[in-house]
């Protein structure tokens, strides 16, 4: 199929979108990767300081960071997809702007008889493909990079699988110092009761 400047310029708008998306997953594998770090340094920060600090409020400081940074990586997932969402909404646009320009030069090109439209594609489509081969390595070169910010998929996988562990060890503590809490508070009410009594 030979290329018009419609054909190349519909690929470069894909090329600009799967490029706009790679940078949107590389900002949110990249903050993913952040929230990981500072998951595992303030918990070793909290452990470290374990003798001065009671359990409750270790297990309350990591519950704490833990949904700080839940709230967070949510936030961030969010915001990504909204992006990634209005980026394919921009190329859809653009896409039919395209068809539409393309089909009205046509048109005219056909009403007036000029041939202006095969003397274009000729005089410019070399350099627009000149130009669409360049965008082609800049989407390439920025697919790689959102590979490189997500990580090896083992090690992505160990550090969820470590926050999941850390995450369920801060909800059992927690559970454990809230059943303390109740049973002191329930054993104060007996004996408020039976002073009152």
């Amino acid at each position: 199929m030979s290329k018009t400047l419609s054909t190349v310029a519909v690929d470069v708008i894909d090329a600009y979108g799967n490029t706009a998306k790679h940078m949107i997953q590389a900002y949110r594998f990249g903050g993913e990767r952040v929230i990981g770090f500072v998951d595992q340094r303030f918990q070793a920060a909290v452990e470290r300081g374990a003798a001065a600090l009671r359990e409750d409020w270790r297990s309350g400081l990591i519950g704490a960071e833990k949904r700080l940074s839940g709230a967070y990586a949510k936030g961030l997932l969010m915001g990504s997809a909204r992006a990634e969402q209005a980026v394919e909404t921009a190329v859809d646009l653009a896409h039919k702007g395209v068809e539409r320009f393309a089909a009205n030069a046509e048109r005219f090109d056909q009403a007036t008889k000029f041939g202006a439209l095969d003397m274009i594609n000729r005089v410019a489509l070399p350099a627009a493909t000149a130009m669409s081969a360049v965008v082609f390595r800049l989407e390439q070169g920025t697919g790689e990079l959102a590979k490189k910010v997500a990580g090896e998929p083992k090690v992505v996988k160990a550090v969820a699988k470590k926050a999941r562990a850390a995450k369920q060890a801060a909800a059992k503590t927690a559970g454990k110092a809230g059943a303390a809490k109740r049973t002191v508070v329930r054993k104060t009410r007996a004996a408020a009761r039976k002073v009152a009594a």
